[in-house]
């Protein structure tokens, strides 16, 4: 795939002191609320706008999805909730009109230069593989791609499955118009795909993660993220994946997601007489 044309091709377009976003926020559950990378890529840009006193780097980095993110205008507030020449801790919000729809805590550490020390940095990924992952109707059959899934590319080993272990993804737009993208906000985005992985693909359930936690130990350089890592479900339908992110130089982050897991309807119904069953759950 090609990159879309012009620095105006992004997930969110700015208009005063809201963020409207566009077709490449929409998300693959419901074609009016975004994929959780968007939100999580507008707060990364949004807590690397705050000042600090000394040079510092985010190190920890949540975000709670309370609710669908719809696809309307979108208010942040930001705030230092400490700060320090060591440590500062940053909070932000999304609103919807009154209603708060997303939440950020950040840890932002201060960076020193440790020299030529012999440091444990984590083993080197995979290299690139050499040609992309295969055509969309391969994750979609038989419907249009949601927005999200066009501001991403792919590449993995053909193993014919949805993710292959690792899984290189790097993100094809902008998130802010005009803006450039950092590595951070790039990370964040890319570090929500995660939710798929220990999903068994034969099973009549489908998930949405609920958060995002990242520790990061450093910025990625390149565009391109390795995902591999584990998930898990249990019957109470709660699952958890925590997951290793990587450039071409080794690990740079760490991720966890909670995830809701529901019966899909038919499923459901299957499984409960023929009762009348809501449809699976969503974030809030």
């Amino acid at each position: 795939m090609t990159d879309p044309a012009g620095e105006g091709v992004a997930l969110f377009v700015p208009e005063g002191d809201h963020f409207l976003p566009t077709q490449f926020t929409e998300g693959p559950w419901d074609p009016d609320a975004q994929f959780g990378g968007a939100p999580s890529s507008l707060f990364a840009t949004l807590v690397e706008a705050v000042p600090t006193l000394v040079p510092m780097q985010v190190a920890r980095f949540t975000v709670d999805l309370l609710r669908p993110v719809p696809l309307s205008p979108l208010h942040p507030t930001v705030r230092v909730v400490r700060e320090g020449k060591r440590i500062q801790v940053v909070q932000a919000s999304l609103w919807a009109g009154t209603l708060e729809v997303a939440r950020c805590a950040a840890l932002r550490v201060r960076t020193v230069d440790l020299g030529d020390l012999d440091l444990p940095t984590g083993e080197a990924p995979n290299p690139l593989p050499d040609s992309p992952r295969g055509t969309w109707s391969e994750i979609f059959p038989g419907r249009k791609p949601p927005g999200s899934r066009l501001a991403v590319e792919y590449l993995f080993e053909d193993t014919g499955g949805y993710f292959s272990d690792p899984t290189w993804v790097r993100l094809r737009v902008r998130v802010i118009a005009g803006r450039p993208t950092s590595p951070m906000a790039r990370l964040a985005y890319l570090a929500d795909l995660a939710s798929g992985i220990g999903d068994p693909r034969d099973a009549p359930i489908r998930s949405i993660n609920a958060d995002l936690s990242l520790n990061v130990t450093r910025y990625p350089t390149g565009e391109w993220i390795s995902i591999t890592g584990t998930g898990r479900i249990s019957r109470a339908g709660i699952g958890q994946t925590n997951a290793t992110l990587s450039d071409t130089s080794g690990p740079v982050a760490t991720v966890s997601l909670a995830r809701l897991v529901d019966l899909l309807p038919a499923a459901a119904l299957a499984g409960h007489g023929g009762e009348d069953r809501p449809e699976p759950a969503k974030p809030g």
